[in-house]
């Protein structure tokens, strides 16, 4: 029987068989119910392989084969060919079914009809009569196809589950869409884990949520994560759901009476999990689950209160962002209080000055011409009084702006680091290190103008208009000059500030090349030394750094042009002021001088002049230096513009088995640019140990960045268990992956801290990764034990001892699939023969991309790349007699 490429088959009769004639067939199992949706792959046929019908007891499952290409198909009946023939046929079978990495995760539990599938001890005993033959191939052949039954109901149920998680999270943005429109958002979920601790948690995240002004209604974790995580890493993953960032504080004195962040801690003898919130600079409160109304903490409460608590911020939105977002953002993070306050005395110190010429005109034209003593002592009662009560609204706007400051920067630095740590890898390729590190500088830059002093200037000026009234009180016409030299500054300041940006910005663009060029020539300066190119790394140097001092000598002299104008500005100003006052306003009759404003109000109006002058002059340094910040500015944007890693709408992977699968899968770094992962296919079975292997170039690193979910694929999928990688939030993948890449490096730091990261692993746990990473006799010799400091970049450990050290980090967290590319170069024989043991006894998918024979050559599968295909796929024995790409490649080895 011909098949043509796409067309289907299905084996419905129970005597029936088909044995591939020629061509390429893949075999599925399907329902009778659903055929297009409900399918489940099984293999692919090799030539003379024979497929057999499900004898399904219930009628509901069939055995289909899809012809790929153009196929024959040969149809027999189960009594067609002798038992011994026929007997072989049904092991290759079984053999082939048992590779599925759900049927093997079941055998390798100890399962005892399904170990004789492994080791083709299946209808041992049954060769020689046809009759027991067909018996036991079909008590075999139901019982899988019971355990088919069971997967397709767990397929229904994981799909119900996906489905019920999107609609709860539509219904969620729903209700959160209401409650921002009704000023309301509910605090309780019941949806957040499959028990109480999860529900506690989630329960005080939100309270923290709200109080920062985040949205958090999305804070489901499957059951089965809940179980496997401990509670601060449950606490981590839902702070992470809720686009938040915590850190590790101690809480020392009188932390309660201070302004010291929103956090999350432990109470009492029990240590019950507690929130602890602010209600207003200076006064916390205790919210539990069971009294979420919260108590006020006093030194009694603070008493019970352990000492390390989880401090939380909030996160930058997960989506491009405007500067005006990061201005929001900025702005939103301190109390609305301190903004009242700041308005408030920025109304009275904008009243204040206003008693200055009033005083002024009082005592010129009152007092002074009637030697009026007593009137002279209570007008300097009132000014000792006036300059007391502006010194003491001072003391409270620096204080109040000092505390916005210190928000602003706070806040802002951990949202900005939590937005890069969350940006995709392909973001951080098109920035060297120096560059990158200048770009996230400006912020600082950003932060340091942005900050209360300049909300206090624009407060300032609005209410410095009094004084402007005031002049216009005294002369409009002489304001009405004031207001024209004025304008006439403004220009001429803004014409400078404007060149001073452009060399700005040259300054910027040059800095960023020159910071990425110093980076490289430090981090590579011993192969200078030893080709003796030190004089042409000073020349690539000093060629930039000259470029960014040509354009920094132009900016001095423009800030030198303000600061000339800065200072003839007030007294250009007072003589235009005399001039206006004495030969414009004033007339000569003959003899007789009429001035056209009385002496004491002129006086009065320059009082109240220099005061509105001092005013803006301030302001119009602000505005020179915030257009000073465009460049950093547009330095940050890149990181602002970028789209980070959103997983908020995916649910968490089940706990992986290790069974991978990677289908059709294609990609390329442009979009017309040349595939270098070219319609790869292949599977590996829970705790199997494969080798990817190939010439440099050939797609071995950008296939594990595929499989690691750092690139997206162009077609095709990575499925972990059978669950799509592009369908699951990446980080619960990865979380339960070891992973040790070609060019891993270490923390500055001890040795603990650079195997057990941020989790909440023991002391214990960091001992025996280092165990099973052949480094625990390394470690005992030295002085500090695990607490030994490794310095930057590693220079006082060799090149094996931090390869271990990278293992050990990645087999610390006991993960289900270990990914080692290159990572055992450094190492001696004896030393990877002792990692390679300690592997061999865990049950853990391993990935291995390396040259060594000794490193594969006991892998279970070798899979040969080259140009981004895969082109040989065996055991070490079976390449090598081959005699193909792989072939030659130990050849070159061995020689």
């Amino acid at each position: 029987m011909k098949l043509l490429a796409g067309q289907r088959y299905r084996l419905r009769a129970e005597n029936q068989f088909v044995r591939l004639q020629s061509g390429v067939a893949e075999v599925y199992a399907v329902t009778q119910l659903k055929e297009s949706f409900r399918q489940i792959f099984l293999m692919e046929l090799a030539i003379s392989e024979a497929a057999y019908p499900s004898l399904d007891e219930f009628e509901q499952i069939d055995i289909q084969i899809y012809a790929v290409q153009d196929s024959e198909l040969e149809v027999l009946s189960l009594n067609d060919l002798e038992p011994l023939e026929q007997a072989n046929l049904m092991r290759t079978w079984f053999r082939n079914l048992i590779k599925l990495p759900w049927l093997r995760l079941i055998a390798d539990k100890g399962d005892d009809v399904l170990i004789p599938w492994i080791n083709g001890n299946v209808l041992r005993g049954s060769e020689d009569d046809s009759e027991s033959l067909l018996d036991d191939f079909t008590e075999n052949e139901q019982i899988f196809a019971m355990l088919l039954g069971m997967r397709f109901d767990a397929e229904d149920k994981r799909l119900a589950m996906r489905l019920d998680t999107r609609s709860r999270h539509k219904k969620n943005l729903i209700d959160a869409a209401i409650d921002n429109l009704s000023g309301e958002e509910s605090l309780y979920s019941h949806e957040s884990g499959g028990d109480g601790k999860s529900e506690e948690i989630a329960f005080l995240v939100k309270r923290i949520a709200k109080f920062l002004g985040m949205p958090a209604n999305n804070l489901q974790i499957a059951p089965e994560v809940v179980k496997r995580l401990d509670q601060v890493g449950l606490i981590r993953r839902l702070i992470q759901k809720a686009n938040m960032q915590m850190r590790l504080v101690t809480l020392e004195g009188d932390w309660y009476l201070k302004d010291s962040g929103v956090m999350l801690g432990y109470f009492g003898e029990k240590k019950e999990l507690a929130a602890f919130i602010q209600q207003k600079p200076g006064v916390y409160k205790l919210i539990t689950q069971k009294n979420p109304d919260g108590i006020l903490i006093t030194a009694d409460i603070a008493a019970q209160i352990d000492k390390n608590a989880f401090e939380c911020y909030a996160g930058l939105p997960l989506r491009p962002l405007k500067f005006t977002d990061l201005m929001k953002f900025m702005i939103r993070r301190s109390w609305h209080s301190d903004y009242r306050l700041i308005l408030t005395a920025s109304f009275v110190a904008g009243l204040i000055p206003l008693l200055t010429p009033i005083i002024t005109e009082s005592i010129f034209a009152d007092i002074i011409p009637i030697l009026d003593r007593r009137g002279l002592v209570i007008v300097t009662q009132v000014s000792i009084v006036t300059a007391f009560t502006m010194a003491a609204v001072s003391v409270v706007r620096s204080i109040v702006v000092l505390r916005i400051t210190s928000h602003i920067d706070m806040q802002t630095e951990a949202a900005i680091w939590g937005r890069i740590l969350a940006l995709p890898t392909k973001f951080f390729r098109q920035f060297t290190s120096g560059e990158l590190a200048q770009r996230i500088t400006g912020i600082e830059v950003i932060k340091n103008t942005i900050n209360g002093e300049m909300i206090s200037a624009i407060f300032n000026v609005l209410f410095s208009f009094w004084s402007l009234l005031l002049m216009c009180y005294y002369s409009i016409k002489l304001t009405a000059a004031a207001m024209v030299l004025w304008i006439l500054y403004l220009v001429a300041t803004l014409f400078i500030y404007r060149k001073a940006g452009i060399f700005r910005s040259k300054i910027v663009a040059v800095r960023n090349v020159l910071w990425g060029l110093e980076q490289q020539i430090l981090k590579g300066l011993p192969k200078f030394r030893i080709g003796g190119a030190e004089e042409q790394a000073y020349f690539l140097w000093s060629k930039s750094f000259g470029e960014e001092w040509h354009w920094n000598l132009k900016l001095r002299m423009q800030n030198n042009y303000n600061a000339v104008l800065n200072s003839v500005q007030p007294m250009i100003l007072t003589l235009l002021l005399y001039y206006v006052a004495f030969y414009v306003l004033s007339e000569v009759k003959g003899d007789l001088f009429i001035p056209g404003i009385d002496y004491a109000q002129f006086i009065a109006f320059q009082a109240a002049f220099t005061g509105f002058n001092m005013t803006l002059n301030t302001m119009t340094g602000f505005i020179g230096q915030f257009l000073m910040i465009q460049p950093n500015i547009d330095n940050l944007r890149p990181i602002l513009e970028a789209t980070p890693e959103i997983a908020d709408d995916k649910p968490d992977a089940d706990i992986l088995s290790g069974a991978i699968e990677v289908s059709h899968l294609t990609f390329s770094y442009t979009a017309d640019g040349a595939n270098v992962v070219d319609d790869m296919s292949f599977r590996i079975a829970a705790g199997e140990n494969v080798a990817i292997v190939g010439k440099s170039g050939c797609g071995k690193s950008t296939l594990l960045r595929l499989m690691l979910g750092f690139e997206k694929p162009k077609s095709g999928a990575v499925y972990y268990d059978g669950q799509d990688l592009s369908e699951l939030n990446v980080s619960s993948v990865r979380s339960q992956m070891g992973v040790v890449l070609q060019n891993g490096q270490l923390m500055s730091g001890d040795i603990f801290s650079n195997i057990v990261g941020a989790t909440a692993l023991t002391q214990k746990d960091a001992w025996e990764a280092a165990k099973a990473a052949g480094l625990d006799d390394d470690i005992k010799k030295m002085p500090m034990g695990m607490q030994t400091v490794i310095s930057e970049g590693s220079t006082n450990i060799s090149g094996g001892q931090r390869q271990r050290i990278l293992i050990a980090r990645a087999l610390a967290a006991k993960p289900s699939i270990l990914i080692l590319d290159e990572a055992t170069s450094a190492l001696d024989n004896r030393t990877q023969a002792i990692v390679t043991e300690s592997l061999n006894q865990r049950n853990v998918t391993r990935i291995v991309v390396a040259h060594r024979l000794s490193t594969i050559q006991a892998c279970d599968k070798i899979i040969v790349l080259d140009s981004g295909k895969i082109v040989e796929c065996g055991t070490f024995d079976e390449l090598v007699a081959l005699n193909g790409i792989f072939a030659d490649l130990v050849k070159r080895q061995m020689a």
